[in-house]
């Protein structure tokens, strides 16, 4: 799986960019805030129709812009098919071979990518919003219908939300028999993602640290009974909610469901955010997403893209060669951002590319 090519309009400060990518590694690198991150998020949205900064549609396109436009020419298993997304202030319009998609399955899958940014690596130690993130990206690429259960919760929830807010307690039952119901397809899809992970995880993060330490990875229920939910995951999700009412009232707001839900990484039987040190947490991230990479790369029989945005700032040298050693064995494409290409081993980089970027623009 690879991106052939890459063309942008007037997409942040990116205004008309050509751009053809190597096939192994391409180094962006210039001095901060002139475009390289953009690059980066702009490929990111080919590939999941969604910005890892969380921007809105109007913040993605060119000040004094209507519409921004990215269309990249992707290869996987030797096909190559035109993917363009046309943003606009009101939307997302996506077509595929100059068709539009009017099914997710037409366009996600062509182009699969895996993100690596220094947000990440605080990934252990910071809030459970960042782990939920992550979670959801990394289940949606491998199991399309995930992505429809998740947004099915969601309405619910802001709808049950809604009700809450000013305080009408009727019909407040149907939408929490509807929230219980839709919670469950998404925690399942969630520890089923995990399932796998785990068992992926604990190879290469011994291959990192070098040391016989053990990793685990949970699935953690806000409010619920972990083993109650296992025998009857309806009446455990009801009781809890049940249980949380007072709480609810009171916040005006839904206590119990996969919005609250957390992952727990263990080391050593110990919790990793509050015993493992900080070279530990990072060798955590690393091996999980090694371990993310190796999971799609079987599910698809291709290896994803992989984004990786300043992590040499974030990654000490034996980390760094931890990951570049894992990369060389793998036939994947890499982007990569740097403000300077002295912070990476470009040398060691077979088959690279490295493209200037400076106030939007491409040198060469």
């Amino acid at each position: 799986m690879k991106l052939i090519k890459l063309k942008l309009a007037s997409f942040r400060n990116l205004q008309n960019i050509e751009l053809v990518p190597g096939k192994k590694f391409n180094v962006f690198y210039g001095n901060n805030g002139q475009g390289k991150t953009n690059l980066l998020e702009s490929i990111y949205l080919l590939a999941t129709m969604k910005s890892f900064k969380q921007a809105k549609n109007v913040e993605l396109i060119a000040f004094g812009s209507e519409f921004a436009l990215i269309k990249g020419i992707v290869e996987r298993d030797r096909v190559s098919r035109e993917i363009a997304l046309l943003l606009e202030k009101q939307g997302k319009k996506a077509k595929i071979d100059a068709k539009l998609a009017t099914r997710l399955d037409d366009f996600f899958g062509s182009l699969n990518v895996v993100l690596f940014t220094p947000e990440e690596i605080s990934m252990v130690r910071g809030g459970p919003d960042l782990r939920r993130r992550y979670l959801d990206r990394a289940v949606f690429t491998c199991d399309l219908s995930y992505l429809a259960a998740f947004h099915d919760y969601s309405k619910i929830l802001k709808n049950r939300n809604a009700l809450l807010k000013v305080g009408d307690g009727s019909g407040i039952e149907v939408w929490t028999e509807q929230l219980i119901q839709a919670a469950q397809l998404v925690i399942e899809r969630r520890k089923a993602y995990l399932a796998e992970i785990g068992k992926l995880l604990q190879g290469f993060y011994s291959e990192i640290s070098g040391n016989d330490e053990t990793v685990q990875i949970e699935y953690r229920l806000h409010g619920v009974d972990q083993k109650a939910y296992a025998e009857n995951p309806a009446a455990a999700l009801a009781d809890a909610i049940k249980a949380h009412a007072a709480e609810e009232k009171r916040r005006q707001t839904t206590a119990i469901g996969p919005h609250r839900d957390d992952l727990y990484f263990g080391l050593n039987g110990r919790s990793a955010r509050h015993f493992a040190s900080q070279g530990q947490q990072r060798s955590f991230v690393l091996a999980l997403k090694m371990a993310e990479i190796e999971y799609i790369t079987r599910c698809f029989e291709a290896p994803p893209v992989l984004l990786l945005d300043d992590m040499t700032s974030e990654l000490d040298r034996e980390r760094n060669q931890n990951l570049m050693d894992f990369l060389k064995k793998r036939e994947m494409q890499v982007f990569i951002t740097t403000t300077s290409l002295s912070n990476v081993a470009i040398e060691e980089m077979d088959d690279n590319r490295t493209f200037r970027i400076r106030e939007g623009r491409i040198l060469t």
